[in-house]
């Protein structure tokens, strides 16, 4: 009842297949019976073989004809891919739509292109026909070429110019180290060691595929023929695989939806019935309670996502009828009609969130909602950064995104003398002497992209429960890496963690390396406060209220100036009174843990890092 509209791509990219006019009309029935647009590419239509009559979708009636829209160009048949014109013909309204969106979107292609165009329509067409017959004689030698080398099958196409041959009897085997594992491995063997640029079938959905075409000449196809042949000769059945098998949970929402944090009472009560009221309907409920430092915070979700990694990430509280947890949050998956929110109402310490499986945010939610009862019970504040501890002393690393502090983390965190605290925040009590930092996770929910700072993590990553690890190069968004020639997927790795930001890892940290690599609790002694600036030395020592001020403002420094106080983004309560208190509570944690501005603009990364060892003692 959803769909509103069918892509038909005829003949096809990339098998070749081409429908023919009964198969047409039995899909014309279900559209038009149903209701649906078809959105007709029928960019090959000239360009079929062996006497198949192509049949455009629209001539099948008038019922149909009124529900397509077809779209065509001139960049195959005419062999124009450069003059970049394309057309689409369909119901008055449709089309008026659609220039009207077209007209704001692009300017109007070039008057040279369309008289050219036009020519190219109008004009005599027997170039056409001298041409698809040079195709079919291209498509046939190729056939025949890959239905000879063993174990690859071949459907043979009615039309386009490509052909889609099946090679996975080829995965899981090697060449000189190389292993196929799926058809981006393939398809970087061939470019490597056959010269032959080939196209993964994962790019179209069907691996076990790679896509050829014969849009070439006859001599670049016998060479690329012959080299094919020789190169899958050469892969010979992997002698030792291993094979990962990642527990990775990929979700539909990767980024924060938006938070209200000022909820007043109707507003909580009326979020709490709706979400009490779908979970009542859900089969699927589950309820489960977190010790965040003493904290109990109660999720109630449907979303099997969301309660798989709260139970891995934070130490259990206890779950009984009789015990009061001090938050609570609703994590609801779809309700039609609602859109993808999350809520959070101080007073009541509850927080609702719609429509989203992505743990990011049910878990800074979760944080957020700690501090602010841990700050008004008894004065123990989250503090967002990199945690280390030497020896007892606690170095921590603020800053925010985008100045390379995780490339320090990593070097700090490989001294011999180094315990891991946190990855992410640590909460902080005050006395008179001292500045004793907690971490409140049970497992770090890590960033695997820090694998290019530190690979041994990588192992690591394996066999813990992981979420949208990136497993097809065309979701990869690492640009830097992309502009590589050594692309992990490209050779056929079935996922990469570091072609996503976004992507994570519930990872133990004591499998790092035991007890001596992971401490809970550290004292803090140095607080490394890294910014950018032209003018300062590599290491300064602000007063207490420069310091204060820096991390009160949390001004970004890549990409567009935006403020993030205290580089916190999991605070929930941002009333002024609540600013103030914090505020209050870094002048005396800068009184008690040293502050030093770090500035990455003052020196090359090898001697920033040797100040701050020096600073540390290490």
């Amino acid at each position: 009842p959803s769909t509103k509209a069918l892509f038909l791509n005829n003949p096809c990219n990339p098998t070749g297949a081409a429908y023919t006019k009964d198969e047409l009309m039995e899909l014309a029935k279900i559209a038009v019976d149903e209701g649906i647009v078809v959105i007709a590419d029928e960019i090959y239509e000239k360009l079929v073989y062996d006497g198949f009559s192509f049949t455009s979708f629209a001539s099948l009636g008038k019922k149909i004809k009124e529900k397509t829209i077809v779209i065509n160009g001139v960049s195959k048949a005419y062999s124009m891919t450069g003059w970049r014109i394309g057309y689409a013909a369909g119901p008055k309204d449709v089309i008026k739509g659609m220039s009207k969106v077209q007209s704001h979107s692009t300017s109007n292609a070039a008057s040279i292109s369309q008289m050219a165009a036009l020519e190219a329509l109008t004009g005599p067409q027997h170039e056409i026909r001298r041409m698809n017959t040079e195709f079919q004689i291209r498509r046939n030698y190729m056939i025949d070429r890959l239905r000879n080398m063993p174990g690859v099958s071949c459907y043979e196409p009615r039309g386009a110019f490509y052909l889609f041959p099946n090679v996975k009897s080829y995965f899981n085997k090697e060449h000189e180290g190389t292993q196929i594992r799926n058809s981006y491995g393939m398809a970087y063997y061939l470019l490597k060691q056959a010269h032959v640029a080939v196209v993964p079938g994962e790019a179209f959905g069907a691996e076990g595929f790679i896509r050829l075409s014969y849009a070439t000449s006859m001599e670049n196809i016998v060479k690329s023929m012959d080299r094919i042949s020789k190169a899958l000769a050469k892969l010979e059945p992997t002698r030792e695989t291993k094979m990962v098998s990642l527990n990775n949970s990929i979700t539909k929402v990767k980024e924060f939806v938006e938070t209200e944090v000022h909820v007043g009472p109707e507003l909580r009560d009326a979020l709490v019935a709706e979400a009490e009221n779908h979970l009542a309907k859900n089969k699927e409920y589950y309820e489960w309670n977190a010790n965040i430092l003493g904290v109990i915070i109660q999720l109630r979700t449907n979303l099997p996502h969301l309660v798989d990694f709260w139970t891995e990430n934070w130490y259990p509280g206890q779950l009984e009828t009789d015990l009061e947890p001090h938050g609570v949050i609703y994590a609801v998956g779809w309700i039609a009609g609602r859109e993808a929110r999350a809520y959070y109402s101080s007073e009541t310490k509850t927080a609702v969130f719609f429509k989203s499986a992505y743990y990011a945010q049910l878990r800074s939610l979760a944080l957020g909602m700690a501090d602010d009862i841990t700050s008004r019970l008894s004065g123990t504040y989250s503090v967002r950064g990199l945690g280390l501890d030497f020896g007892g002393d606690g170095v921590m690393l603020i800053a925010p995104k985008g100045t390379g502090k995780a490339t320090f983390f990593a070097n700090l965190l490989r001294h011999p003398k180094s315990k891991l605290v946190t990855d992410d925040i640590v909460f902080v009590r005050l006395n008179s002497k001292e500045a004793i930092a907690d971490a409140p996770e049970r497992k770090l929910y890590m960033q695997t992209n820090f694998v290019e700072k530190y690979p041994d993590l990588a192992a690591l990553f394996d066999k813990s429960k992981c979420e949208n690890v990136i497993t097809s190069r065309d979701q990869c968004t690492n640009g830097p890496c992309q502009r590589l020639d050594n692309c992990r997927l490209d050779r056929g790795a079935p996922f990469c963690y570091e072609a996503s930001k976004t992507s994570r890892a519930m990872l133990d940290p004591y499998w790092i390396d035991g007890t001596a690599k992971h401490t809970k609790r550290t004292s803090l002694k140095h607080i490394f406060l890294l910014k950018n600036d032209p003018i300062s030395p590599v290491v300064t020592k602000p007063k207490v209220e420069e310091a204060v001020r820096f991390c009160e403002e949390g001004m970004s420094v890549s990409g567009p100036m935006r403020s993030e106080p205290f580089f916190n983004p999991h605070l929930l309560a941002t009333g002024s009174d609540r600013t103030d208190s914090r505020r209050r509570f870094y002048e005396k944690l800068f009184s008690i843990a040293k502050p030093y501005f770090i500035n990455l603009g003052a020196g090359d990364k090898d001697e920033i890092q040797k100040q701050i060892n020096k600073v540390i003692g290490i």
